[in-house]
């Protein structure tokens, strides 16, 4: 079972990062311009955020199963139209349909862990299953690179079909249902309405919810602002910009979950966090640095964005059980708002990126610089007003 959630949790990010390398050439395809194409990123996150609000309540009162099989034919259903697209409207059309089902998966992979786990040792085994993913989610740009050079962008899309069946099928024979207090009643408008209150009346929770906004969403914009400073302006291959991205991505991957899994019980969730800010913070100023001194220079970016993806891994499983851990009760709802706010950071962040100059790295530094200081403050407010507020309810 453990094999089929690692595909189905990395299957969001992979049908949207597998065409990243594609975006330069869907343009000229469609006869539209980059920033149209960059808006089909954003697009697809939008989708896949809003649909997790429905996914998470429906998982606690029915489980997780069903609604992770009807995603993934949703899913399924938008990536065929996007396989036959001829003009930008329906590419956008194909990508929101994708990523209404790809919000299942997004909701549910962390409620299906809280039925497991706790606290740091929900930190743990989610450090544990990001060794998995860091095989699988760095070589979707990869993939998607060589895909483009041999067969054209349209073959991103024949890959997650195939994908998408087999995560479907993986499902429906092989997963166990975890959700061991299904009760229909609790998909009711006031029990809904209560459950989203008491998450939103949480400073923790929508505190470190705001955080991951901004970190994930800058995070995700590099797949819309790279593919343009890599391959149109410094003239770089696909594959050479999937590979790029693999690197940075898979190095970082590996060391941040061996570094996690084994310090964050002496250290704290606390201070894994702030670990992971200040090395994204870090990673601005390089990429900020080499602008200046080196102009626009492939070294003063892969360089950067290494240290930037080491930091940002070290924010994912720790946020997530520091978010989560109260909140075992109402797993479904906490998770499917916490990815709201997750993927939405991706969907508004990449959106803004989209409409920004992309001519040189000077403006993605800043907006790491400035969106990686704002979620850092923002954590250590509410973690001291969760603080004041533990000791008075003493």
């Amino acid at each position: 079972m453990f094999g089929i959630l690692v595909l189905a949790v990395c299957l969001t990010q992979f049908a949207s990062d597998i065409y990243s390398p594609s975006l330069p050439a869907i343009a000229e395809s469609l006869g539209t311009s980059n920033d149209m194409i960059q808006w089909s990123m954003s697009v697809y996150m939008f989708s896949a955020s809003t649909s997790q609000l429905v996914y998470g309540p429906i998982s606690d009162g029915y489980g997780r199963k069903k609604p992770l099989v009807f995603g993934l034919a949703i899913m399924f259903l938008g990536t065929i139209i996007c396989l036959f697209v001829n003009s930008i409207e329906q590419l956008l059309l194909g990508r929101f349909i994708q990523g209404l089902g790809a919000g299942a998966c997004a909701a549910l992979w962390r409620s299906i862990f809280r039925d497991k786990y706790s606290g740091e040792d929900l930190a743990k085994f989610s450090s544990y299953l990001v060794i998995f993913m860091m095989f699988i989610l760095p070589s979707a740009p990869v993939l998607g690179g060589y895909l483009q050079t041999f067969y054209g962008w349209r073959a991103n899309f024949v890959f997650m079909l195939g994908y998408g069946a087999i995560a479907i099928l993986g499902i429906i024979f092989f997963f166990s249902e975890t959700n061991k207090e299904i009760c229909p009643s609790k998909v009711t408008v006031s029990t809904t309405k209560s459950n989203y209150l008491e998450l939103l009346k949480s400073p923790i929770f929508m505190g470190t919810a705001f955080s991951v906004f901004l970190s994930y969403g800058t995070l995700f914009s590099w797949f819309v602002v790279g593919p343009i400073l890599v391959i149109d302006i410094l003239n770089f291959s696909p594959e050479e910009f999937g590979w790029m991205t693999f690197c940075s991505a898979f190095f970082a991957y590996t060391a941040c979950a061996c570094i996690n899994s084994r310090y964050v019980k002496r250290f704290g969730l606390s201070n894994m966090l702030r670990f992971g800010w200040s090395f994204m913070i870090l990673a601005g100023f390089m990429m900020f640095f080499g602008w200046l001194t080196h102009g626009i220079n492939i070294w003063w970016i892969a360089g950067p964005m290494f240290v930037f993806y080491f930091g940002t891994t070290f924010i994912w499983p720790n946020a997530f059980a520091v978010a989560f851990t109260p909140f075992g009760h109402i797993a479904g709802y906490a998770r499917a708002l916490y990815g709201f706010m997750q993927v939405g950071g991706a969907s508004a962040l990449s959106g803004v990126v989209a409409y920004l100059p992309d001519d040189n790295q000077s403006i993605f530094a800043l907006i790491i610089i400035i969106a990686s200081s704002s979620a850092w403050a923002l954590y250590e407010v509410v973690n001291k007003i969760n603080k004041r507020q533990v000791v008075s309810q003493r």
